[in-house]
């Protein structure tokens, strides 16, 4: 685990990464990552987006076109990463949960479509801070976090954290 990776910074980043960083930026920090997924969401693939994946850092990447390939979204699934200096990854929703309320992230909003597709699996979401948790029989297995939005629009961090 790269030491300068460790913290998430809600709505900033994670670590010297930080929102908006180009996929060069990222490249010379990161190096090449283990696998590039490309994807679009919309049949006329106008929103196309790009996930690097680094395995041995546990830790995915999106840059997204219509943000110019700026880094868009990070998602972490080891313990190793932190929020407010707690490690949530393999812990149980209610646990989660009762941080998010300490902390006052925001309200968690279930997403009803990722249970009713599979019992075992949650998807929470938390507007307030662009936090999503993804569960796995009870267990925080990923946390995803974004940038801020105002006005339907990105809130750019700027480098320093």
């Amino acid at each position: 685990m790269k030491e300068n990776l460790k913290q998430i910074h809600v709505g900033k980043g994670l670590g010297t990464l930080t929102f908006g960083n180009t996929r060069q930026e990222v490249k010379a920090m990161l190096g090449d990552p283990s696998d590039v997924e490309k994807y679009s969401l919309s049949d006329d693939g106008g929103d196309s987006t790009e996930a690097w994946h680094y395995d041995d850092l546990d830790l995915s990447l999106s840059f997204d076109e219509e943000n110019d390939y700026r880094l868009s979204s990070i998602a972490v699934s080891s313990e190793d990463y932190t929020l407010e200096g707690i490690s949530l990854i393999g812990k149980q929703k209610e646990e989660v949960l009762a941080e998010v309320e300490r902390h006052q992230w925001g309200a968690p909003e279930e997403d009803d479509e990722i249970s009713e597709d599979n019992p075992d699996n949650s998807l929470v979401h938390i507007d307030k801070s662009s936090i999503s948790l993804w569960f796995e029989k009870g267990e925080l297995t990923e946390l995803q976090i974004g940038p801020f939005y105002k006005n339907d629009g990105i809130l750019w961090p700027s480098s320093g954290q």
